[in-house]
């Protein structure tokens, strides 16, 4: 298997197929109260809806949730549920906030996974599985969870732990919230019998969760350089890592997944650093997502490359300042194997799709191995000033925002004065560029 291929494949297959344009909403905040099952492998939630504006219908994205009730100020509404979409009818009201209340129930089969093996339950991805809400991600929105887990597991979820007081016989619920408007699909929460070690960068906990088989000598020793990578991509992005604490969760299922504040990670990840310190990889592409996917993100799935190109890019980056220009190299040489073995197969495309509703292995390929590649060549036109000025600047400029293939355009044309047109064209809006010669 390639050099990526060990920490991208589980990232690509994690890209799943989700609407391109939904609309806008006005939602502002998201209160959800949600019970697991893990007997049942089943979720009971309670969701209270905040909208900023008057609207006479709400849409939003359900999966295979079973609604069993909304209502607003105590008044049932109408809805119906058709395909994987809830759809709302509202009473006509002025120009003021409201708030629904959705009742529902489910057994997830994407988006949450319980593990009755190792009685743990993560979430990844596809937040619409576990609680209706807007998929799209240029749609932010804040965030508080109630998590009604058995007492015996440890918790972990997106936002900053508020309150945790045992609940029934047997069960604690634990409240997290997410002040900061983000996209739902960043959103998300784990538990299980996990071991923890704790560590500290600056003002920020890290915390480590791990198998129960794993000690805290061992969890620390997989996450030894995540203070290092915050350091490094805070520096290259001129923006502090946006939260107080940063989580690494080891579960025992093929997880790769960025959430607010978390990553989802997997137990053979801890087992190949344990064995190999330079396969970091994966944990640094999901912590270098903090700034490039969640600070600023993809404003439509059509152009994902923005998220996970310039994370990969980044990933390679840092591990060229861990490792040295070799390691690098031997990165970058894997990224252009990927992309031109794509391209000579007719396979390639430009990197804004059309739409991402059926994407081929192929494409998200592309996505992150293309993206990531483009980068490294837009690194070798612009120099090394000029390079990582541009990035500083998209990223300040566009923090908290939803962002365009034009926005990083712009600015890293800003930065380095070049007019970067036949580049992108070449590269980003068209497919099947010339072959380049081999990473220098």
């Amino acid at each position: 298997m390639s050099l990526i291929g060990i920490g991208a494949l589980p990232l690509i297959t994690a890209c799943a197929t989700l609407p391109d344009t939904p609309t806008a909403q006005d939602i502002h905040h998201y209160e959800l109260t949600l019970t697991l099952l893990p007997e049942q492998q089943a979720i009971s939630g309670q969701l209270d809806i905040h909208l900023a504006h008057a609207t006479s219908q709400l849409i939003l994205d359900r999966g295979a949730l079973d609604i069993t009730a909304v209502e607003t100020a105590g008044q049932a509404l109408p809805f119906q549920m058709m395909d994987k979409q809830l759809q709302i009818t509202l009473p006509a009201q002025p120009d003021a906030e409201r708030v629904l209340t959705i009742r529902y129930r489910g057994q997830p089969k994407a988006g949450l996974y319980f593990l009755p093996d190792a009685r743990q339950v993560y979430t990844a991805y596809s937040t619409s599985d576990w609680m209706p809400c807007v998929d799209a991600p240029q749609e932010r929105a804040s965030f508080t969870l109630h998590l009604v887990a058995p007492s015996d597991l440890t918790t972990t979820a997106t936002g900053e732990l508020i309150d945790q007081h045992a609940h029934t016989p047997g069960t604690t619920l634990t409240t997290w919230r997410q002040t900061q408007p983000k996209p739902s699909y960043l959103y998300g929460f784990a538990a299980g019998p996990f071991s923890e070690a704790q560590d500290r960068y600056q003002q920020v906990t890290l915390r480590y969760l791990g198998p129960p088989t794993m000690d805290r000598q061992a969890l620390k020793q997989v996450f030894a350089d995540t203070a290092d990578m915050v350091a490094f991509f805070e520096n290259k992005a001129g923006m502090p890592y946006p939260g107080q604490h940063y989580t690494q969760v080891l579960t025992h299922a093929n997880a790769a997944q960025e959430l607010d504040q978390i990553a989802m990670l997997n137990e053979k990840y801890g087992q190949r650093v344990l064995a190999d310190p330079s396969k970091i990889w994966l944990g640094a592409h999901e912590l270098a997502h903090q700034w490039w996917g969640n600070g600023l993100t993809n404003h439509a799935w059509t152009e994902m490359w923005l998220n996970e190109g310039l994370a990969s890019f980044m990933t390679v980056a840092y591990l060229e300042h861990r490792f040295g220009r070799d390691l690098y190299l031997a990165y970058i040489e894997d990224l252009q194997e990927s992309y031109e073995t794509i391209r000579d197969q007719g396979q390639d495309k430009p990197l804004i799709f059309p739409d991402w509703r059926s994407p081929t292995l192929n494409d998200r390929a592309l996505v992150y191995d293309k993206g990531a590649y483009l980068i490294h060549q837009l690194r070798g036109q612009l120099g090394e000033q000029a390079f990582w000025a541009g990035i500083k600047h998209y990223t300040q400029h566009h923090w908290g925002r939803a962002v365009h293939t034009g926005d990083f355009k712009r600015a890293m044309e800003a930065a380095s004065g070049q007019d970067l047109g036949e580049f992108f064209n070449r590269w980003v809006y068209q497919a099947a560029p010339a072959k380049q010669g081999a990473a220098s």
